[in-house]
């Protein structure tokens, strides 16, 4: 059963089943205190009770249902009062019709209010995926410059990673196993960066860290970062395809922001390459 099923089947109980209880107590407990009607009136209550709890629909049926019962209980144990009787049923009509109109006023606000979340979440959801790369599910730049000015560390370490010969997968075995190879990529960064770290895919096959760990003890961070991520072959569609990072690493400063350490971060980057594929470049200026 469904969410709004059981949702609907618990609001007959309450609309509907219910009252219909109420009604019988009522009456029941009228009869045994005869020969006057006078619990009748409390009638009135039970479809404005309805009301709380159901539908316009459940709601007219409850009144309805009690109408009939009050009518039905007048005949039967009638006191000769037939003015009074008459007033009684015609104040449990009013009620029934200010019970239908409240359950549908209810039911129209709850309906508005259901589409403002909806709406809300929605928003939510498009500003959150604003923010993400949509391909590897990473911050894009928008996302971390977001995160970062949200949560920045005081002081931290920042990495440029760069996919060596990233060009030659994408000629040798197509942009569909360079998608697997770049998603396979930012899956093992993610996996060796701790809680609060931020990982962003700068773009094409450059990815960017924002290590909270200061820089010195950052380097030894992001260099087995670097040697988790291109330690094996990545599996692809194709098969195993090497994977080789180049990187930098430069000192991050709050007060500074971002874009000092990404320059030194991409300075070091070059430098580390012509020193080898795959070595960590070191900037220390701020």
């Amino acid at each position: 059963m469904s969410r709004r099923q059981s949702a609907s089947s618990g609001s007959w109980w309450l609309a509907v089943v219910v009252p219909c209880v109420l009604i019988a107590l009522i009456l029941g407990a009228d009869l045994l205190e005869g020969p006057k009607t006078a619990y009748v009136g409390v009638l009135t209550a039970v479809p404005l009770f309805a009301a709380i709890f159901g539908t316009p629909i459940m709601t007219a049926v409850t009144s309805v249902i009690t109408w009939c019962s009050a009518l039905a209980f007048g005949l039967m144990s009638a006191d000769g009062n037939v003015p009074a009787q008459t007033v009684r049923l015609g104040i449990i009509a009013a009620a029934g019709v200010v019970a239908v109109v409240a359950a549908y006023v209810r039911q129209r606000r709850d309906e508005q209010f259901r589409r403002a979340q909806q709406t809300a979440a929605e928003a939510d959801f498009l500003r959150l995926q604003a923010g993400r790369d949509y391909l590897t599910g990473l911050l894009n730049r928008r996302g971390l410059i977001e995160n970062l000015a949200v949560n920045p560390p005081t002081e931290g370490t920042v990495v440029v990673l760069d996919c060596d010969r990233f060009k030659d997968v994408n000629d040798r075995y197509g942009h569909v196993v360079g998608d697997e190879f770049l998603k396979g990529i930012a899956g093992r960064l993610s996996s060796g960066l701790a809680q609060g770290d931020f990982i962003a895919r700068w773009g094409g096959d450059e990815f960017l860290l924002v290590l909270r760990t200061p820089f010195e003890g950052g380097i030894g961070v992001a260099q087995r970062v670097i040697d988790h991520a291109s330690s094996s072959p990545m599996s692809t569609s194709a098969g195993m395809v090497p994977v080789s990072l180049s990187a930098g690493a430069a000192p991050f400063e709050a007060a500074l922001g971002l874009d000092p350490a990404i320059v030194g971060a991409d300075r070091a980057m070059y430098k580390g390459r012509s020193s080898g594929v795959g070595t960590l470049g070191v900037d220390y200026r701020l």
